[in-house]
């Protein structure tokens, strides 16, 4: 059996030059969120595949989810979006935590979809979320962060 040096399809290994310029973006997406007052959050990469399924929309939550089982036949997914594991994160603290909750996360997420041009089964995405708020101000706070991190790369 031969070994492929190629990482398995939609996926992609990162370089050291192409990590550089990964880095640099994510570097400045945090940059603009702690700005704005928002914490950095994380939640596991596998959850409940039912969590997805509830929360999600046909595809996300069937046809595109990646399952697997656990020894006990528990069935998990690896993660295909942030809105149900932030929601059930925030659910723990949401009660015990001043409002608003301004919250932020980089990280990767993986669905089961055929590969092509600008769609990788893995890919990564900036999260920023208001809880507890109700406001036009909140809405308004979510479009400017938009517009500051196009700003910080350039956009005018």
């Amino acid at each position: 059996m031969n070994l492929s040096n190629q990482p398995p399809k939609g996926t992609a290994d990162w370089l050291p030059s192409e990590f550089a310029i990964r880095k640099y973006i994510f570097d400045t997406w945090r940059e603009v969120c702690t700005r704005f007052g928002y914490e950095e959050y994380l939640t596991p990469i596998i959850e409940s595949a039912e969590i997805y399924r509830v929360k999600s929309g046909e595809d996300v939550g069937g046809k595109e989810l990646m399952t697997m089982f656990d020894r006990a036949e528990r069935e998990y997914a690896i993660r295909p979006e942030m809105t149900p594991s932030v929601t059930r994160m925030v659910s723990k603290i949401y009660n015990d935590t001043p409002k608003p909750i301004r919250l932020f996360s980089i990280a990767n997420y993986f669905r089961n979809e055929k590969p092509q041009r600008g769609r990788n089964r893995e890919f990564w995405q900036l999260n920023f979320d208001i809880f507890g708020s109700d406001s036009i101000n909140a809405d308004v706070e979510i479009i400017q962060m938009a517009i500051e991190i196009m700003k910080a790369f350039g956009a005018s």
